[in-house]
């Protein structure tokens, strides 16, 4: 069930005197690889339409040419000549309306306004096309029969985008997935500002996912109609349970050293975090502010791979996931085979290890320790020589083969290709648990785990016995999720397999 599906609109008494609706979510089902809902970034959508345009007015120009050859009973392919002016056409269109702000998000859904704003700019570019071809005198080599079909053919083909796109924004509004949840920490009067401002606003695609404050006894139980949900640690579960897109702080800048205590508390979480300005924004200019319903506030904190970087990230997984899911399956299955004829068993182990966001995933392995002495907690850790490990286990192990299940979890969405490694919750560093070694160890949960990592080409891989490693270890992880690319990833791939060849501290 989507958060949309859950929340509930009731008619809540703004400041103003009158009443306008204030949606509230209420959890929604997770799923086992952590994720709440299929949300749809706005910012994608605007690049999308871009590029759907520019490939309307080629595919529409191209159309122009096939029909117009026809029409004349030539043979001769004009593509040659036409290309030109094609292309033009469509980044020229594509650029004015970037300068006109038509592919701003709010606009977008507005299908009046869009189709004769594309009426508008596509008579601008072919008018300014027309000026170039008298200027450099080629347009008596362009057939005026050509040039009225590429004018409506693109027109027709522009406005079907249109249609398509505001359809499209009008059903996923309606389904939730344009929905950006937001949670408020502060029931104050700068939070009672902050969400009156919230209500005011009267956005559709914004809704409450709670009001929280960890001086429960001596805040409101309810603020503006909303009701305070509870303290920030009811938050962190909220957000591990439904994923919140962002929190705003909505306290007094003076009280600075509870809002630094609450940023470390709120970083390793997945979200968007940041600091009403509320009044004092409109006093004095200031610089990395963001507005939402607004509500101006200072940037603190984006969560990683969002936007377009998280959809190349996406496509990059599936694609390569894949691609090495087919070429590795012949080999996978005769290491199944191997496995069950060397020992008595499954082929496979399945371990619950920390995944996005902290939620529990069962990780896919090949079985290489004797049936019932395999540890699916991972407290006991695997050494040098460990007795448990079979004979083909310590060859697959050796290779690092046993890890190659995993592009089942990369398939189903829960590990992507690259990135920090999955722990199972009980991992040590020494004598104490890796995140009570590690203060920041959980800011690597804010993005899916890895079957390979930065950490890991740099020696970081296998046993991690000392708290000094295992700092080395988050350090280069966080250093990978804030400075990553997909020629990062490529880079890191290319690298594991020559750490593998080598089977650096693989045992």
């Amino acid at each position: 069930m989507s958060r949309s599906e859950t929340a509930e609109t009731a008619q809540r008494p703004a400041s103003a005197g009158r009443s306008v609706p204030l949606r509230v979510a209420a959890p929604s089902a997770v799923t086992a690889s952590g994720a709440a809902r299929a949300s749809v970034s706005a910012e994608v959508i605007c690049g999308t339409v871009q590029v759907a345009d520019a490939l309307a007015i080629m595919i529409g120009g191209l159309a122009s040419v096939e029909l117009f050859v026809g029409a004349i009973g030539s043979g001769v392919t004009l593509y040659e000549l036409y290309w030109l002016a094609i292309v033009l056409a469509a980044f020229g269109f594509v650029y004015a309306n970037r300068k006109l702000g038509t592919y701003r998000f709010q606009r977008l859904s507005q299908l009046a306004w869009q189709v004769g704003r594309v009426a508008l700019v596509w008579g601008g570019t072919l008018s300014v096309l027309t000026t170039l071809g008298f200027a450099t005198r080629v347009v008596q080599n362009y057939s005026r029969i050509w040039t009225m079909l590429f004018a409506l053919l693109c027109f027709a083909a522009l406005a079907v985008v249109r249609i398509g796109v505001g359809l499209t924004i009008d059903y996923w509004t309606r389904t939730g997935r344009l929905t950006r949840a937001i949670a408020v920490v502060g029931a104050g009067e700068l939070g009672q500002q902050v969400i009156a401002k919230i209500q005011s606003a009267n956005d559709a695609q914004i809704e409450i996912a709670g009001i929280f404050d960890d001086r429960l006894t001596r805040v409101p139980a309810e603020v503006a109609g909303c009701p305070v949900m509870g303290t920030t640690d009811d938050l962190v579960a909220r957000v591990r349970q439904s994923l919140v897109d962002e929190v705003i702080i909505a306290l007094p800048l003076r009280a600075e050293a509870r809002i630094g205590e609450l940023v470390a508390k709120l970083r390793p979480l997945p979200v968007d975090l940041r600091l009403s300005l509320d009044p004092i924004a409109g006093v004095f200019p200031m610089r990395g502010i963001s507005e939402t319903a607004s509500v101006r506030m200072i940037e603190i904190l984006d969560r990683p791979l969002k936007h377009w970087s998280g959809v190349a990230k996406w496509i990059e997984d599936k694609i390569l996931g894949a691609v090495l899911l087919a070429l590795t399956a012949p080999l996978m299955a005769l290491v199944a085979i191997a496995i069950r004829l060397d020992s008595k068993g499954p082929a496979f182990f399945v371990q619950e290890r920390f995944g996005f966001n902290n939620n529990v995933i069962r990780v896919f392995k090949f079985r290489t320790m004797r049936e019932g002495e395999t540890d699916a907690s991972g407290a006991n850790r695997t050494v040098p020589g460990d007795a448990r490990v079979t004979r083909v286990g310590r060859i697959l192990r050796r290779l690092s083969v046993d890890e190659l299940p995993q592009l089942l979890n990369v398939m189903l969405g829960e590990m992507s290709l690259v990135g920090p490694r999955p722990h199972v919750m009980a991992m040590r560093a020494g004598d104490r648990l890796y995140h009570e070694a590690v203060s920041e160890y959980f800011l690597r949960h804010r993005v899916r785990p890895g079957m390979t990592g930065w950490a890991q080409v740099h020696g970081l891989r296998g046993e991690i016995d000392t708290p000094r490693r295992a700092r080395e270890r988050v350090e280069y992880d966080l250093w990978y999720i804030d400075n990553w690319s997909i020629w990062l990833d490529l880079k890191i791939l290319f690298m594991t397999a020559i750490v593998v060849l080598r089977r650096q501290n693989a045992y």
